[in-house]
This record gives structure tokens, C-alpha cells and sequence, in this order.
């Protein structure tokens, strides 16, 4: 072998030394770029590059392109050769010297390595931005396949020469007209000569018009060049313009040119022109432009152009209209001279502009035709149709977890789905479960080997700032109110996500206006009505009151018309025949119903479909606004428990205490608090009940049923518009200050309609009308229901006070049961259980005698004696008491038998039924001594019960 052989050059472990100072040797030998993410985007230092953008390297694996002349490489290596201008072994020995890597990288043992420059292919097109003058008249004016174009337009250098032609084909496909552009760019392909080719330039692209520009520093872009035509007539000392190739080739146009310029933007009237406004802003803030100005669509949906070059109201302006449209509706360039002078051509109100912008993965793009890979060697290839990426999303609850993105795309229908996937998706089978899921919702994805795995590096590696939090149930979410469609307060960055149809079925129909006139207005002067609508809008506050969710049943006969109370109710929502729910439901569906309602009403009609046996159980679950506790697959507490607060109407035939009757059980204290029973009619006479029924003013109409019926009629048409009005009106208040005004007025309500002597349930109970009271009058006073101020107020305090009627007093419900309790047993064996004891005899005034008739029966089981007292009187006549001495065992053992017999004793003494002496009472005694037969001339410690006080609550206290 020849001496004189060339060392080798170990490339693989310059190349892993260079990757692992990637960075640094980017910089170096690209200094003018900025960091995106993974990638490091510059300035070409090969070529004259006017703006970052189409040169970038990716920092982890040395991949570059330079996507406007095609070259590429890659690894690092390549890229020092392309940028030195040298051969790949005296770029490896360069990157050696740099990085200051030992000899033994360049040997003569280790096998030749060969790097091979990025060779073009047959279908690579190298565009020339500068055509020869003479190529113009070479450029076809048809397309082989298409024909003859419906319009042309040419875009020119400011030396007017052609740079670019761009035609529209107005193509009839299957009987439905499709608008198809095919471009012209001038340049090679491979190595063939330079002519002109159908192909769009790949970057720097020329702005139209630029002929026209000379010192104009007036400049109108729009949208296409079928609307700048137009508005060269509406802007005639203005240079009017527009880039190529629609909204998502911003990025792909050189506006250099427009520099210290005042610019003026017409956005089509569309969503894509919306979204260019900040895309457009971007740009050229880059090349420092002088001003920004966005031409509003509310001038022309506001105004209409008159005689004169005046304005006058009335506007129309379709969609996607743009300024070939405005000069179809009249209006000229004295028309938007006016404009301008008043004030009303440029909006303020631009969209909020996000901050960074997205960094897309190197190698890939995305076109109108859908996402495209393209290799080191300059080889494209499609991978599915276009998928918007909106944001990285993340937990609404703020603890940082459940990270995902959320994706847009359209199936092969045409119809546009919404996709969170969950980042621990990419995790599972190698990512398989992620293009299972695009493929099941329709997105087109090619069939290439590579395509799926493309698209999973695509979604991981694509970069965005912008953020999501999602929530998977409607309701307040900070000081915002999360709606299926739309979130009303100040947090734009949040929104309500679900695949699955929502249960809570909101919606509107109808104005607001046609709501008051035709259902609200019949409210006024039926209190329960008032209620019922004002209970439906208490639900917000609930959260905000930090109240358990408040439940009313309104119980009555059939006739009465329950259901119309849940029916307006409902209508403030949506369509009540949509929007109620029913009681027939597994309890797993009915915490699902209660979340997705939460902050809002939940409707549940006739709860007599419930098995009665567990409609206890439901009361608590709905009141107390959480389901249950449940394992996750493995065993651990899992985190899906459901939650919510709000307010809920139920109707049935029955109170609560009748229904759980049915099923052996009773009312408890809880459940009286948490399913608050309203008789459904406040008429006293049964002709009236019948006529009337939850009506006590019929209006115009005959009676309660053609009132009814109109209602029912009205609602179909005109509902869910009372709701949203409220949240808005809602989400503007100082909420520190709403609250405290709502305690204040609460606690009004309880003072003035309860006694001191109220027990904590009946407060509660109380705090919860007025709750609904008062959001009856904020509504009122937004103008929201257009009743009198008072009225809703009133109806609360009148269906307070039916219920405290009818629940018989002010006093716990667990109080009043233990009373009732005692009353039954001294009812029932009063009689049978004591010993007639008669004081005929006595020795002393205050010592009667203890020796009873040994003729009378003695019971087989013996409580104690009764006493009984005889009193004359010439008003009242003869009446007879009785007292009972009852044996402390017997009363704490049997008749106080299951229950707390130191309560029921206490609760005895306060309602004035325990007989004792002065001293016994201050002393908080329950026991008295006395001396009773068979004791001798001891004293027993008994309980001493008066008869009279025992059967009257309204006794007051006793004691000797």
C-alpha cells in the first residue's frame, strides 16, 4: 500500500461531540438566529436572506433545511461544509479544531466515512426571484389541464417585471362550483433549464402590485387580489395590495418594502380574517412599519352608504365580504372618506394577540392540503389532512396536571371535530392510541409506512405558547361562568371540553323581550310562580354563598298544575320539555345529571317514580353536592368523584315525610333542610283550588289550566334567554360586595320572620327563601323578569311562611319528633300503665297521703301513678288534669326507649310539661322528690309530668 494515503476521519464521533455542544457550534457558525423551541431559526449566511424564517436547524439532532433554496443536510457536519464552502473532511477537521477533540479522531485505521453532499432530485424547483424581462411573454396563459383562467393576476417587481402569475379556475365539480389557483414561478427542476413551472416560490414571496408603489407611504392590504382590485378604486392615493397564497402564507411573503410604512388592513368578513390580523401584525412588525390600522366589519354591518358620499344606518355586510363586495353595495372613496373623518373606519377592538409564537416541528409544513414531511433529501410527502393545534391544554382545577393538546380538524364529511388528547396518550402502545383516536373521529392520514409515526413526532414536538385550562363540567370556574359554547367573565382561557353530548341541555330561543311578555309577565301575582323562576336563578349564588344546594318539592294533587312550576322554571334555561330531568334514574345518573347542572337548576319531575326506600338517600346525596368515592383500577381512592352546588325543584303528590313512610322510614332533621316541601296552592276554598290550582291570579284567562296552557304553549318558543342576561349582569359586580349585601339581607329576613326561640333548622331553612327572594329581585332590578320591585321578595317570605304552617312551628324537626313520641306513649297507655293514686286523704296541707285503694288493679307492667286534679270554675266549667309520676327506669328505659332520654327530658322541662320545684329548675334539675305510695315516708327521685302542658306546645313553663 502507498504511504502517502489520506487519514481517516472518524465522522461518527465528531458528529456525536459536535450534537453534544449542538448550541454552541450553531452559533458559531450561524450567529445571526434566535431559539424556537428545538430549533434554531436564522439568517442564511450563504445568500442575501432578508428575514428569519426559512433557514432553521434542528438543535437535537444537527438536521438542516433551508426551505427557500431547498438545501439541507443531515447533520452538523454537512452543515459547517455548506456554510464554509468546503468538502465534509475539511468541515470535520474545522468542527475538531473547534471543539478542541483529540488526534485520534483523524486516523489512518478508521474506516472511510463518506458524507455526501445534498444532491437536488428530478422534482426539486430552485425558484429565480428575478426573471429575466424577456420571460414575460413566455408565461402560459392557460393551465394544460384546466384551461382557459376565469382571472390572472400578475405579480411584478417594482421594476415591472413579472416575478409571478397566479390564476383562478372557477371549476363545476359534480354540479357544485369549486375557486382552484394554480401559481407560476419562474426557475428549474433539477437540471434542466429555467422556464416557468406551476409551482407557488416557496418563501419570500413578492407583495402584488409592487409596480404601483414608487413613494406612496399610504398602504391598504387585503385579503386576495380580487378584493385589492376593488379597492384601488376606494383608496386611490393609497398604495393597495396583497400577499399570495391566503391567511397561512403571512410568514411565506417578503414585506421588506413596506418599512416605515402606515398600513392599513381590510380583513375579510370571515374567521380566517380575524385570525390573520395578528399573523399580518407580526410580519411587519418585523420590518418596522409606521402604523397598524384594522378596518372594522361594524362600519358596514352599522352603516350604509347614501347620497353624497354620506352614511346612514342600516348596514349589511355578508359573509366573507371584502372590498369588491363594499363597491357592490355602493359605497365609493367619498363614503370611506367619511368614514374615516367620523371616526369609524378603524376598529379598536382587535383579537387578543397571543404571546410567542408557535415553533412547528423542522421538516414539516402545513398547507390548505394537509400536513407535509419533508426529508434531508428534499423528498415531500403528504401525512393527513390539515389539524389545527389551539393549545396545550391542562386541568381547570389549576393543580397542574391532565396536560394534553387540543386539536381541531375535519373528518372526511367535512365536519369539524374537537380533540383533547391526554399527553400520556403518546405513552401507551407507542402512541398507537392517539392515531386509533384520529382515525375513529375520520381525520385523513395516508397510508405510507412513515405517515403515522410522522404525525405523532409532529404533535409531541409542535411548540405553542398558547394555553388551555378545560373543565368538564358548566358552572363558575374562578370569577368566570363556563357555558357549553362560550365562557361569560374576564378568563378567556378557559372552556368547557366534552366529547360526549351534554345532559344539561341548555338553550335558547326567542328574545328575552318575548320571555318577559309572554311568561314572565303571568308571574306577577302568583307567588309560587315568582318562586319557582327565582329559585331557578338562585342557582349561581349557591357557590357563591357557600349555601348547600338548596332543594324545594312542590306537593299537591294532580290537578294543580306542579308541572307548569317546573316548566317556567325551566324556561329560563332552555326548552322545558328538553331541559327537565326525571327522577327515574340509577343514583350513579342522577350524580351525573346533578354535576352537569351544577350552578344551575336541576329539575327533577314527579318524584313518586323513586323507590321510596332510597329517596333519603338521594336527598342527601343532591344536598350535600358530592357522589361517591370511588377505586380506581387499582384500588386507590380514585379522583372522579362527581361535584357540584346548586338549587333543585322537584313535584309530587306527596310531602316527604308521606313518601318515606311508604318505605318504613321517617323524616329526619337533615333531609327536612335539604327538600324544603311547599303546598302548590295558596287558595283556601276547594272550588278555588280546583279552578286555580297553582294560580292565585289567573290574569286575562278563565282559570289556572288556560293559564297553564298558554305557558306551556309560550315556552317552546321562548326560552333560555332570562339565564346568560343574569350571568352577564352577574359576572360585572363587585362580588365582595354582592355577598356581603346579600348576608346583610338574609339575615333581615330571618330576624323579622322568625322568634328568638327559632330553632337553627327553621334559620336555615329561612336563609335559603330569602336567597331565592333576593334573586328574584336582582333580576328585577336588571331588568331581567319586568316585575315590580318587591314582588319576589314577597312570594319568598308567603311560601316561607305556608311552610312553616304546614311543618307546625319554629321548633328542630328531631325535637318535635321526640315530643311527638312521648305524646304517643302517655296517649296510648296513659291509662293502662299508672296507677290510679286519688290524695282524697291528707294529713298535712302540703303532705297528701300515700295510702291508695288496695281494691284497684294493679298493671302488670306499671310506669308509676297518676294523679288527676279536679278544678271548678263558673267561666270555663268543671275541667280535670292529670299528673303523672313516673318511675325514672320506666321513663328512661321504655318510654324514652331507643332515643336520649336526658333530651327528652330537658326538651320537656322547656316546653313547661316537668313539674319542679323552684330550687330544682334554677339548678337545672330534671328529677323532682316526692313521696308516693308503697315508699313510706321516704322520698323518691321521680319525673313528675302535668298532662295539660304535655298535649299543649304552647305551655308555658311549670315548675312549683
Amino acid at each position: 500500500m502507498s504511504g502517502h494515503n489520506k487519514p481517516n476521519i472518524n465522522f461518527k464521533q465528531i458528529n456525536d461531540t459536535a450534537l453534544a455542544s449542538s448550541e454552541h457550534v450553531i452559533v458559531n457558525w450561524v450567529p445571526d438566529g434566535v431559539r424556537k423551541g428545538g430549533e434554531w431559526v436564522a439568517l442564511n449566511p450563504t445568500r442575501n436572506d432578508g428575514a428569519k424564517g426559512s433557514f432553521s436547524i434542528n438543535i437535537n439532532t444537527g438536521v438542516w433545511k433551508d426551505f427557500a433554496t431547498n438545501d439541507g443536510g443531515s447533520d452538523l457536519i454537512s452543515l459547517v461544509a455548506y456554510v464554509e464552502k468546503c468538502s465534509q473532511g475539511d468541515a470535520a477537521k474545522s468542527l475538531s479544531k473547534f471543539l478542541e477533540i483529540a488526534d485520534n479522531t483523524i486516523n489512518t485505521s478508521a474506516p472511510i466515512q463518506r458524507q455526501s453532499k445534498p444532491a437536488n432530485t428530478a422534482n426539486e424547483f430552485k425558484p429565480n426571484f428575478n426573471p429575466p424581462a424577456s420571460a414575460q411573454s413566455k408565461c402560459p396563459l392557460e393551465h394544460p389541464k384546466n384551461g382557459k383562467p376565469s382571472k390572472y393576476w400578475d405579480y411584478l417587481s417594482t421594476d415591472g417585471v413579472l416575478v409571478m402569475r397566479v390564476m383562478r379556475f372557477d371549476l363545476n365539480k359534480a354540479g357544485h362550483r369549486k375557486k382552484d389557483y394554480r401559481p407560476l414561478a419562474f426557475g428549474s427542476k433539477g437540471c434542466g433549464s429555467q422556464r416557468w413551472h406551476w409551482a407557488q416560490l416557496p418563501n419570500n414571496r413578492p407583495l402584488y402590485r409592487l409596480n404601483c408603489l414608487n413613494a406612496i407611504n399610504e398602504i391598504v392590504i387585503c385579503e386576495g387580489e380580487k378584493a385589492a382590485d376593488a379597492a384601488v378604486a376606494l383608496f386611490p392615493n393609497s398604495f393597495v395590495t396583497c400577499w399570495a397564497g391566503g391567511s397561512k402564507a403571512i410568514t411565506k411573503t417578503n414585506f421588506t418594502l413596506l418599512k416605515d410604512k402606515a398600513i392599513t388592513f381590510w380583513p375579510d368578513n370571515d374567521d380566517a380574517g380575524q385570525a390573520a390580523i395578528n399573523g399580518l401584525k407580526a410580519e411587519l412588525d418585523k420590518v418596522g412599519v409606521k402604523s397598524f390600522n384594522v378596518i372594522g366589519i361594524g362600519l358596514f354591518k352599522d352603516y350604509k352608504p347614501a347620497h353624497n358620499g354620506t352614511l346612514e344606518s342600516g348596514g349589511k355586510w355578508p359573509d366573507k365580504a371584502d372590498a369588491f363586495d363594499a363597491i357592490e353595495l355602493g359605497w365609493t372613496q367619498e363614503h370611506i372618506k367619511t368614514a374615516l373623518d367620523k371616526g369609524l373606519l378603524f376598529t379598536n377592538e382587535l383579537p387578543e394577540s397571543k404571546a410567542g409564537a408557535d415553533s412547528v416541528p423542522f421538516g414539516y409544513n402545513m398547507d390548505d392540503r394537509g400536513i407535509w414531511y419533508t426529508d434531508d433529501k428534499s423528498n415531500s410527502k403528504r401525512l393527513c389532512s390539515p389539524i389545527e393545534l389551539i393549545a396545550r391544554s391542562r386541568s381547570g382545577l389549576g393543580d397542574g396536571r391532565n396536560w394534553g393538546i387540543l386539536l381541531r380538524f375535519k373528518d372526511f364529511d367535512g365536519q369539524e371535530k374537537l380533540w383533547n388528547i391526554p399527553m400520556q396518550a403518546f405513552a401507551t402502545d407507542g402512541g398507537s392510541e392517539v392515531i386509533r383516536g384520529l382515525l375513529e373521529r375520520g381525520l385523513d392520514i395516508s397510508s405510507h409506512r412513515d405517515a403515522k409515526r410522522k404525525i405523532l413526532e409532529y404533535l409531541q414536538e409542535y411548540e405553542t405558547s398558547r394555553r388551555m385550562s378545560l373543565v368538564y363540567k358548566m358552572g363558575w370556574h374562578n370569577k368566570s361562568f363556563v357555558l357549553p359554547d362560550s365562557v361569560i367573565g374576564s378568563d378567556s382561557n378557559v372552556m368547557y371540553y366534552s366529547e360526549r353530548p351534554a345532559m344539561c341541555k341548555l338553550g335558547i330561543n326567542g328574545t328575552l323581550e318575548l320571555w318577559k311578555s309572554n311568561i314572565s309577565k303571568y308571574c306577577s301575582g302568583n307567588p309560587l310562580a315568582l318562586f319557582a323562576v327565582s329559585a331557578a336563578l338562585s342557582a349561581p349564588l349557591v357557590e357563591l354563598m357557600g349555601y348547600e344546594s338548596m332543594g324545594f318539592h312542590f306537593f299537591g294533587d294532580s290537578s294543580w298544575g306542579k308541572s307548569t312550576l317546573l316548566n317556567v322554571a325551566c324556561s329560563v334555561f332552555g326548552n322545558p320539555e328538553k331541559y327537565k330531568c326525571t327522577f327515574r334514574a340509577t343514583d350513579n345518573a342522577l350524580e351525573s345529571l346533578a354535576s352537569s347542572h351544577s350552578d344551575m337548576l336541576l329539575a327533577l319531575d314527579e318524584i313518586n317514580q323513586v323507590d321510596s326506600r332510597i329517596i333519603g338517600d338521594i336527598i342527601y346525596m343532591l344536598g350535600n353536592g358530592q357522589g361517591k368515592h370511588r377505586a380506581n383500577e387499582r384500588g386507590q381512592a380514585g379522583d372522579s368523584q362527581h361535584r357540584w352546588k346548586l338549587t333543585y325543584l322537584t313535584n309530587g303528590e306527596k310531602t316527604l315525610e308521606q313518601y318515606l313512610l311508604e318505605g318504613g322510614k321517617k323524616v329526619t332533621g337533615g333531609m327536612e333542610m335539604r327538600f324544603i316541601g311547599i303546598k302548590a296552592t295558596f287558595n283556601d276554598s276547594e272550588a278555588d283550588k280546583k279552578n286555580k290550582g297553582i294560580f292565585n291570579h289567573c290574569h286575562e284567562f278563565a282559570g289556572g289550566a288556560d293559564l297553564s296552557n298558554h305557558l306551556n304553549r309560550n315556552m317552546k318558543n321562548n326560552h333560555g334567554t332570562a339565564f346568560p342576561e343574569f350571568i352577564k349582569m352577574l359576572v360585572q359586580q363587585d362580588f365582595k360586595e354582592l355577598v356581603a349585601w346579600l348576608v346583610k339581607e338574609v339575615d333581615k329576613f330571618v330576624s323579622t320572620n322568625l322568634t328568638a326561640e327559632a330553632g337553627g333548622q327553621v334559620q336555615r331553612a329561612a336563609a335559603k327563601f330569602a336567597l331565592v327572594g333576593l334573586s328574584g329581585e336582582l333580576a328585577t332590578k336588571w331588568g331581567i323578569t319586568d316585575w315590580s320591585k318587591g314582588e319576589a321578595y314577597a312570594a319568598a317570605k308567603e311560601c316561607f311562611n305556608s311552610w312553616l304552617n304546614t311543618r307546625g312551628g319554629e321548633g328542630n324537626m328531631e325535637d318535635k319528633q321526640l315530643f311527638d313520641h312521648v305524646k304517643q306513649q302517655f296517649d296510648l297507655y296513659g291509662e293502662s300503665k299508672f296507677k290510679r293514686w286519688d290524695k282524697s286523704t291528707k294529713t298535712m296541707a302540703d303532705n297528701p297521703s300515700t295510702i291508695i285503694d288496695t281494691h284497684v288493679p294493679t298493671p302488670s307492667e306499671m310506669w308509676g301513678y297518676r294523679e288527676h286534679l279536679d278544678s271548678k270554675s263558673p267561666l270555663d266549667g268543671d275541667t280535670q288534669d292529670v299528673i303523672y309520676y313516673v318511675y325514672p327506669t320506666a321513663f328512661e328505659k321504655v318510654i324514652c326507649k331507643g332515643n336520649d332520654h336526658l333530651r327528652i327530658a330537658r326538651l320537656l322541662r322547656d316546653k313547661g310539661a316537668l313539674v319542679l320545684r323552684d330550687s330544682e329548675f334554677k339548678e337545672n334539675r330534671l328529677k323532682t322528690k316526692e313521696r308516693i305510695p308503697g315508699s313510706g315516708k321516704t322520698m323518691r327521685q321521680i319525673y313528675k309530668i302535668r298532662g295539660s302542658a304535655l298535649f299543649n306546645d304552647n305551655t308555658e313553663k311549670s315548675h312549683d
